[in-house]
C-alpha cells in the first residue's frame, strides 16, 4: 500500500511546518538551503514616507535614511525602534532628488556622510515645466556622534556639483557608491528594462566644491532597475540592489572598475513595497535593506559564504544579531530542519505501523 502524506496525522505536518525554517526567509543563490532574513526594525517616524537611501553608523546603533524627490531636506538618524534619534537639516532646496546615502571612514580618520542628489527629479521637473536635468550633486558632511539627539547642524558641509561628461540630459541614477578611505565617488545609472544597459560612472579622485565635477563612464553593469548600493565598511566588497536581488562583488586591490567586470554573487531579497536602499552591517556579514512607504520594515539579510567577510572590523548592530550570525543561523537552520525531517519520518512510520 503506498504511503500518502496527506493521510499522516496533522502533528506530522505541523512538525514540518514549525521546525523547517520557511517563514521570513530570503533564498541565496550562491549557497544551498534557506537563510533567515530578519526584520531589524520598522520605520516608525511619521516624517518618513518615501525613504530612499540607507546607511549605518560605524557602531551600528544608528541607521541613516532620507526622503527623495523634492521632499524634506532632513537626514534622519534612526534609533533601534525606527524613530528619529536626531536629524541633520541640510540647506533648503538642496533636495532636488536625493536617492542614496553612504557613511564611510576616510584616510584622515574622520567619518563622513555622502548624500547623492542624483535622481532625474522627473515629477518635480514636470510640475515646474523644466527641461531634462543636467546638473547633479553630492553633499558631504561630518558624521554626527552616535549619541546625538534632536536637530544637529551639518558640520563640515560641502556640496559638489556633478555633470555627466557626455552631456546627455535627464539621466536617472539611484545608486551612490563611496569608496572607504579614498572617498572616491561612483554613480550607477538606473535602467527600466533588460534591453537597456546600466553604467558605472566615476567622479574625479578629488572633488572640487567650486566647479563642476565630470562623471566619466567606466563600464556597463548587469543590474536592471538599480535602486541603491554601498561599499562594505572595509571596502573589500560592493553591493548594488534592485527590486528583489542584491548583486555583490569582491573588490580586488582596490580596483573597482576591474572587479566589477567579474560575475557578481546574487542574493535574493525579501519582498518589499518598493525596495530602495542597501548597506552592509558594520560587521560585514549581512546586508540591510529598506523600502519606500509608511511604516516599512528594515530587513537584515545574511550574506552567503562566497561573499561574506572573513574578519569582523567592528561589532554589529545589536538588534541585527552577533557577528558571524549569517553563517551561524544557516547551520542552525539546517540542523533544525534535519531534525524535523527525521522526526517526521519516525512519526509517519509509527502511524503506518499502527494502521497495519
Amino acid at each position: 500500500m503506498p504511503i500518502r502524506l496527506s493521510r499522516a496525522p496533522s502533528v506530522v505536518l505541523a512538525a514540518l511546518c514549525v521546525f523547517w525554517p520557511t517563514a521570513a526567509t530570503a533564498r541565496v543563490g550562491a549557497d544551498p538551503g534557506p537563510i533567515d532574513a530578519q526584520v531589524v526594525e520598522v520605520v516608525a517616524d511619521p516624517a518618513i514616507t518615501q525613504a530612499s537611501g540607507l546607511a549605518t553608523s560605524e557602531n551600528g546603533r544608528v541607521l541613516y535614511s532620507h526622503e527623495d524627490s523634492g521632499r524634506s531636506t532632513d537626514v534622519f538618524g534612526l534609533d533601534a525602534k525606527g524613530k528619529a534619534q536626531f536629524t541633520v537639516r541640510l540647506p533648503a532646496g538642496s533636495n532636488q532628488d536625493w536617492e542614496d546615502i553612504s557613511a564611510v571612514r576616510l584616510r584622515n580618520g574622520k567619518r563622513a556622510i555622502y548624500l547623492g542628489d542624483i535622481g532625474d527629479a522627473l515629477r518635480v521637473r514636470q510640475t515646474a515645466k523644466k527641461s531634462g536635468r543636467r546638473d547633479y550633486a553630492v553633499l558631504k558632511f561630518d558624521e554626527p556622534p552616535a549619541n546625538s539627539t534632536g536637530q544637529v547642524s551639518p558640520a563640515g558641509l560641502e556640496t559638489y556639483r556633478l555633470r555627466y561628461a557626455d552631456g546627455v540630459p535627464g539621466r536617472n541614477a539611484e545608486t551612490l557608491l563611496v569608496q572607504p578611505g579614498t572617498g572616491r565617488v561612483f554613480v550607477v545609472t538606473k535602467t527600466e528594462t533588460a534591453q537597456q544597459v546600466a553604467s558605472l560612472w566615476e567622479a574625479p579622485a578629488s572633488l572640487n566644491p567650486q566647479g563642476v565635477n565630470l562623471l566619466r563612464k567606466v563600464l556597463d553593469v548587469p543590474v536592471t532597475r538599480a535602486s541603491g548600493g554601498d561599499f562594505s565598511p572595509t571596502g573589500d566588497r560592493v553591493v548594488i540592489r534592485n527590486d528583489d536581488t542584491a548583486y555583490v562583488w569582491w573588490i580586488n586591490d582596490g580596483d573597482v572598475a576591474k572587479s566589477l567586470t567579474e560575475k557578481p554573487a546574487e542574493v535574493l531579497l525579501p519582498q518589499q513595497q518598493q525596495g530602495e536602499g542597501v548597506t552592509f552591517t558594520p560587521d560585514g556579514h549581512s546586508l540591510l535593506v529598506n523600502s519606500e512607504g509608511v511604516g516599512q520594515p528594515i530587513w537584515r539579510v545574511p550574506l552567503p559564504s562566497s561573499v561574506n567577510a572573513q574578519t569582523t572590523p567592528l561589532p554589529g548592530r545589536q538588534s541585527a544579531g552577533p557577528a558571524g550570525s549569517g553563517q551561524d543561523t544557516t547551520l542552525i537552520a539546517m540542523a533544525i530542519g534535519g531534525a524535523a525531517f527525521v522526526l517526521a519520518v519516525v512519526l509517519i512510520g509509527f502511524h503506518i505501523r499502527r494502521r497495519t
